[in-house]
């Protein structure tokens, strides 16, 4: 028996749309990057902190949900992570949001907002400088505008400083894809 061509051939199909209402669950509804490089003139060419008490970034990513029972899944990376020389200090990075123009506050589901308390952690008094990357998976259950923004602070030592972006060619990347439930 021969094979039959299925009807109608591509080509066929014409003004065919689908909507996100129509999306499976698990399908990406939208994705919001945000990307700063040291120098680049978006603000200060690096953002600094001498304290333990987390601080905001300029790393910001903002992202409306199409439904409220959505997911959105947060990337982070940054590029230098420099702590001047201190012993036995480290980043902490959190992640914080704002939703429908609110105040900042720390995510739940991560321990005070934070993704890391221990990045580019020295115990010998040396500078040091890393990199950094991490992800996760919020449930905000809204439609309002959502502001992700990026946290830190030095671990230990209020003495010297931490930055983000430490040299003229880092950069720091924040995404969030909404993903349909």
């Amino acid at each position: 028996m021969p094979i039959q061509r299925a009807k109608p051939r591509f080509t066929e199909v014409k003004d065919v749309s689908v909507t996100t209402a129509q999306l499976p669950a698990g399908s990406v509804v939208q994705i919001q990057n945000f990307t700063k490089y040291n120098g680049d003139g978006v603000g200060s060419s690096y953002t600094s902190v001498s304290s333990t008490t987390l601080a905001a970034s300029e790393v910001a990513v903002t992202i409306t949900p199409v439904f409220s029972s959505s997911k959105i899944l947060i990337h982070v990376g940054i590029e230098g992570l420099y702590n001047e020389a201190t012993g036995g200090n480290a980043h902490k990075i959190a992640l914080y949001k704002s939703v429908g123009g609110g105040s900042f506050s720390a995510v739940s589901g991560l321990n005070g907002g934070q993704f890391t308390r221990h990045q580019g952690y020295y115990g010998d008094a040396q500078a040091a400088l890393h990199g950094w990357s991490g992800s996760f998976v919020d449930s905000p259950s809204t439609t309002s505008t959502i502001i992700y923004k990026i946290y830190h602070a030095r671990l230990h030592s209020s003495s010297g400083y931490s930055r983000i972006m430490a040299n003229a060619d880092d950069s720091a990347r924040i995404q969030a894809i909404e993903i349909k439930q």
